[in-house]
């Protein structure tokens, strides 16, 4: 017997023996329906914490305890969940680690008119030139090109074209393995720097089956038959007086090829192998760009969701509203004012505007103590906060937190994270990780949440992009939940004894 169907035929038959409902479990394990559903199947690990509540659930004797311990180690595992831990850990952790080479240029054989050898240097600069002319509107459209060998190249043209030409947009086509955690957290680290601009877009397709070494999409191959051009990009300028259109096909192993056309007829064939090819594209990877962490929405999520954080300091939602009335209290009249105003943003009520997010914040820190929620920070992140009174995503128009405030935050996730009845955990790594950078809010079953740009959150501005997809939430969930308590945080007792001396730092 498989030993993944022999842990969930043991289950079943305990919470038989016990005329335990399965339905009854999520609400006593702290997790999903779903979470509940892979780890009984092996397919995902039990964290200790889940195993040793069902233990007690089940009211194991030390035999079926030992019996139980077996069957989980031994059961399935994907193994490129494991590896997407260790792709995540290079995106994560990558403070002081060498720039990556310069990768080398791409040779083309240039179709125009004849045929001339040309470097990826040159065609993106006759590119550019076109695309930067005074009132030039450009479209790109790109399939795949993912893997590493065009990926690095195109994606330092696309960030250099969107900033440079304000006319041009980009939509991106790609597929993604559904069960190949590994190679997707590798594609969309990959493609995190474009997304700070709203013009260039992302839609995705579902590799069936989700392996992608069968689909070759990191390697260059074909991943769908709709198509010969599998890794391919095409470029459409339109200026005052002529349209010129590029097609670059990106080749393994042989010269890569771009034409270059004004015959209508021409672009008018690739736009409509486009055009069908897009069918198959039907969803758009990022969700939302406008989802508030300040608002009711992030708050309606949460009620219902456990969530894991990995961001270096603390969360709002974890600060007392004691400390946010004290900090208020400090306010002047005119820096009250400014704050209200830059919280309502353009189409908010400054009257309202502070109470709103006040409220919001309740709602959120409320749900904490409803739902299972780990925070995953780093002791670099925490003695910034004890130092400066700023965190990460600080607004610019709140002052910093006193000594006596910064004091009742970290007693309160303290506190917290000791008690073995509240849902709330803290880890902390003893490495410092995405220094003003990304923040990731992976919201189990539902999506993931990232704090994109700390200079504009800090100035009151919401550039956040919201992914709907279990397949992401998945993989940071098992990061974050798996991975880091194991292999980069530092134990309870140090935790303890680590912010014990943060509070000594502060004074009495």
């Amino acid at each position: 017997m498989p030993q993944d169907e022999a842990l969930y035929r043991f289950l079943t038959a305990k919470l038989k023996e016990r005329g335990l409902p399965v339905e009854s479990l999520p609400g006593l394990l702290g997790v999903s329906r779903s979470t509940l559903y892979r780890n009984m199947k092996g397919t995902v690990q039990m964290t200790p914490e889940v195993q040793s509540i069902f233990a007690d659930i089940l009211q194991l004797n030390d035999e079926d305890k030992h019996l139980f311990d077996r069957l989980s180690e031994q059961a399935a595992f994907d193994p490129t969940l494991v590896e997407a831990r260790y792709a995540l850990d290079r995106f994560v952790f990558s403070t002081g680690a060498k720039p990556p080479a310069k990768p080398a240029p791409i040779r083309f054989a240039m179709h125009d008119g004849d045929v001339f050898l040309r470097s990826s240097n040159q065609v993106f600069d006759r590119i550019r030139a076109a695309a930067t002319t005074e009132g030039a509107t450009t479209t790109v459209h790109i399939l795949n090109c993912t893997c590493c060998a065009p990926f690095d190249i195109v994606s330092a043209f696309l960030e250099d074209l969107l900033a440079s030409a304000p006319g041009a947009t980009v939509e991106h086509l790609l597929m993604l393995p559904s069960t190949d955690y590994a190679a997707t957290i590798t594609i969309i680290t990959r493609l995190l720097p474009l997304m700070q601009f709203n013009r260039y877009t992302i839609r995705f397709a579902q590799i069936p089956g989700g392996d992608s070494r069968h689909a070759d999409v990191m390697s260059g191959g074909s991943p769908a038959p709709q198509t010969n051009f599998a890794n391919s990009m095409s470029v459409a300028v339109h200026g005052a007086h002529e349209s010129t259109f590029f097609f670059l096909s990106f080749i393994d192993d042989d010269l890569s090829r771009c034409l270059v056309t004004t015959d209508r007829c021409v672009t008018d064939f690739f736009d409509s192998n486009y055009d069908a090819v897009r069918r198959g594209y039907a969803e758009a990877l990022v969700d939302s760009t406008d989802i508030d962490l300040f608002s009711d929405a992030m708050a309606d999520i949460e009620e219902t969701t456990n969530l894991c954080l990995l961001k270096p300091d603390v969360c709002f939602a974890r600060i007392p509203m004691s400390v946010f009335e004290s900090m208020l209290s400090r306010m002047t009249s005119d820096e009250l004012a400014f704050l209200r105003k830059v919280v309502a943003g353009s189409g908010g009520d400054p009257n309202t505007s502070v109470e709103r997010v006040m409220g919001t914040l309740d709602r959120r820190a409320r749900a904490s103590y409803v739902n299972r929620q780990i925070d995953a920070c780093s002791m670099a992140g925490f003695t910034r906060f004890a130092q400066t009174g700023r965190l990460t995503d600080h607004l610019d128009a709140m002052p910093s937190f006193s000594i006596d405030e910064r004091r009742a935050i970290l007693a309160n996730v303290q506190k917290r994270s000791n008690d073995p009845h509240d849902p709330y955990t803290l880890y902390i790594t003893r490495d410092d990780f995405l220094p003003d950078c990304y923040f990731f809010t992976a919201l189990e079953d539902f999506g993931l949440m990232i704090e994109y740009n700390p200079t504009d959150i800090k100035r009151g501005m919401v550039p956040n992009l919201f992914f709907r997809s279990r397949l992401l939430a998945d993989i940071f969930v098992d990061y974050i939940t798996n991975h880091i308590p194991h292999v980069h945080a530092i134990s309870a007792e140090d935790t303890n004894a680590f912010l014990a001396g943060l509070f000594e730092s502060l004074g009495n």
